[in-house]
């Protein structure tokens, strides 16, 4: 899934206009500074939106539902999540997963859900957001380990991660800041590590729609699978950034067809170089076979 357009619930224009985007996702963000009344407002606008996509969606296959959901640590994350899921979300972004415990106990509380609910099990994604605070961003290493089969990819925040250590600017002249860069640089080496996918940050200035092209070209050259648009407007270019080239998906065919015929091999020779189940997933994903 390339774009994932970030929506928020009192954005009236976007909101309206998400489901003809051209997004690969939705996110519906809730992981928002609000009054309580205000907040439970949202979540309902969010479950209402969720409800009434659903159909269009069984019935074209268009785009993802997912909701962003507040930090495990705070006292809103659950109420967030039970919108999700009245409204039946495909996947949900976990904001400043802090550590694997977070995405244990969100996996634990939507399995609780999907039993109550009777939505089939393990039908319900997870993507959290890494490396967004100073002592998450010196964890970033447990999650290349063993995570949870709810996860298919991981995301990072620059703009959260700005606002926690005080930094002024995320970029200098040439690319990201130095502690920027690392936690992008961990974040997309623990994606790969498991195999999953993983979505850059967003490109923050709506005005700049060449930087942001650029932007969306770098992120698929460093390796991201994927990457977060805030408007609209930014889909059509973050889309044809990671856009799969022909020689691209002739190789995943390759690949893919060359394990069918060696199905009890774990690894691969592929032109010399070595293909595991990792590799295979990606194919399968660029394909449409996962």
């Amino acid at each position: 899934m390339r774009s994932w357009l970030l929506v928020a619930t009192d954005n009236d224009g976007e909101l309206q206009g998400a489901a003809n985007a051209g997004a690969d996702v939705v996110v519906i963000d809730l992981n928002r500074a609000l009054s309580p009344k205000r907040q439970e407002t949202a979540r309902e606008i969010a479950q209402n939106w969720l409800a009434s996509h659903q159909k269009q969606v069984l019935a074209q296959r268009r785009f993802g539902r997912w909701v962003r959901i507040s930090p495990i640590d705070s006292q809103q994350w659950r109420a967030d999540l039970h919108s999700a899921m009245s409204g039946q979300a495909d996947g949900i972004v976990l904001s400043d997963a802090a550590s694997p415990d977070h995405i244990q106990q969100l996996a634990a509380e939507i399995y609780e859900i999907e039993q109550r609910m009777g939505i089939g099990h393990n039908k319900t994604g997870i993507v959290p957001q890494l490396g967004t605070s100073p002592r998450a961003a010196l964890e970033l290493a447990k999650f290349a380990d063993e995570v949870h089969p709810r996860v298919s990819g991981y995301s990072w925040d620059a703009a959260a991660l700005a606002r926690a250590i005080g930094a002024r600017r995320t970029r200098a002249p040439g690319g990201w800041s130095s502690v920027m860069n690392m936690v992008r640089s961990q974040v997309l080496l623990a994606a790969h590590a498991r195999g999953i996918d993983v979505i850059e940050t967003p490109f923050r200035d709506l005005r700049d729609a060449k930087a942001c092209q650029i932007a969306a070209a770098s992120a698929r050259a460093d390796g991201f699978t994927g990457m977060v648009a805030l408007r609209g407007a930014q889909v059509s270019a973050i889309n044809q950034a990671f856009a799969p080239t022909a020689e691209e998906l002739r190789e995943a065919e390759e690949i893919i067809a060359l394990f069918a015929s060696n199905p009890n091999l774990e690894w691969q020779n592929y032109k010399g170089r070595r293909m595991g189940q990792s590799q295979l997933t990606r194919a399968r994903n660029m394909l449409g076979q996962s």
